[in-house]
């Protein structure tokens, strides 16, 4: 077999701690190239990403080094040649990390793309998976009888623990709102930004294309006040981005628009929030999980579908109004239980363990369903990290 990684929007950290530990497996059993382009925007494949892979002597090496950096990781200009070449390596399985997916989907053989598996409020360490559809929150196949008993029984232990530590762990509404310093009189909904460095090519896709900033205050003036919006920042914007202009820009929007601190009583702040919203304004963001396990009603505003279970509102309008009579719908519960158990068992994987070999990782992006993997999957994320609390 003869498998191509093709990653244009690979950065640094995904290389070393994701990419690599896949490469490593399934260059074990399968002939291996990886056509990348040189690094820009921190992006892509250069010396020190080389340097992780110096012993993998039998993998086939394609840096691209174009005049126009961002044609790789944009759909911009003709992609013919960039197709015809992959046509040439005649794969027989494109494992992707790109953020044009179009362009993706016209190379041979079977392709699938490299996404993060994350899934809170639980936290295994199952930080990816491998699937034909990004993006599409809640995808899951249907399920017969038995295979839907056999997940409820391997995600009830872990469900139970779940939800047992966040009903202990985090304070009342009232406490909460107090120190996040939320006004009671209105419904809640809480906007989880999304990460605005220049790495992230997937933002091209976003719906509306605009800044962090724009989309904030845009919002609140749909919202006209008559409910409260709560911003959470992303982790690595806090982290790797300037936030003076983005608290500057929430200040001025008034008393109704509040940027809460990133953590509250020691949680996360998306988080906290979450479990006492009345509901979530979403793009591509995968906070839906959060959503989802606590049941919270979902707006989402996106170019990628979202599984109806979700019952994911589209329009702002119906949703406030929703929100407000408190006839806003939450996500399936008993659907919400069953994706859960079927991502941890069926999709997300922990790249470097040790007990996942590289004909397993094929299977995965061959067989996207597998039940006889399921047990073993629930099983190894446990044995990773047997607390799902950080």
């Amino acid at each position: 077999m003869r498998v191509l990684f093709y990653l244009p929007v690979v950065t640094p950290w995904w290389f070393e701690h994701i990419v690599t530990p896949i490469l490593r497996k399934i260059a074990t059993v399968a002939e291996v190239h990886v056509l990348a382009p040189t690094s820009w925007r921190n992006t892509g494949v250069g010396p020190e990403q080389l340097a992780h892979c110096l012993d993998l002597e039998e993998v086939n090496w394609q840096i691209i080094d174009s005049p126009d950096p961002a044609t790789l990781r944009t759909k911009s200009g003709d992609a013919a040649e960039l197709v015809a070449h992959v046509r040439g390596l005649a794969p027989d399985l494109v494992l992707c990390r790109t953020a044009d997916f179009e362009t993706a989907r016209k190379f041979p053989g079977t392709v699938r793309f490299l996404m993060e598996g994350s899934a809170a409020p639980f936290h295994f360490d199952a930080s990816t998976t491998i699937t034909d559809q990004p993006f599409v929150n809640g995808a899951m196949p249907e399920l017969g009888a038995s295979d839907r008993a056999s997940l409820d029984s391997l995600i009830a232990p872990l469900w139970a623990e779940m939800r047992t530590h966040w009903q202990r762990a985090i304070p009342d509404r009232g406490a909460v709102f107090r120190q996040a310093g939320i006004p009671e009189d209105r419904p809640m909904l809480l906007l989880p930004l999304e990460y605005e460095h220049e790495e992230n090519f997937f933002l091209q896709h976003r719906v509306p294309q605009v800044s962090n900033r724009a989309l904030v205050t845009k919002t609140a003036k749909q919202l006209a006040g008559k409910c409260t919006l709560v911003v959470t920042d992303h982790p690595l914007n806090a982290r790797h981005l300037d936030r003076r202009g983005l608290r500057d820009t929430i200040a001025q929007l008034g008393k109704r628009v509040i940027l809460a601190e990133p953590t509250i009583l020691g949680f996360p702040a998306t988080l906290t929030l979450a479990v006492h919203a009345d509901g979530m304004l979403l793009g591509d963001s995968k906070s839906f999980g959060m959503a989802a396990a606590f049941g919270v009603p979902i707006l989402r505003r996106s170019r990628f579908t979202s599984a109806s279970w979700l019952n994911a509102e589209t329009d702002l309008g119906r949703f406030v109004a929703a929100a407000r009579s408190g006839e806003a719908r939450a996500p399936s519960e008993e659907d919400t239980r069953l994706w859960f158990a079927y991502h941890f068992a069926n999709e997300a994987f922990y790249s470097p363990d040790p007990d996942l070999t590289g004909s397993e990782l094929i299977d995965r992006a061959l067989r996207p369903v597998n039940p006889e993997r399921w047990e073993a999957g629930i099983g190894r994320i446990r044995a990773v990290k047997p607390e799902y609390l950080h």
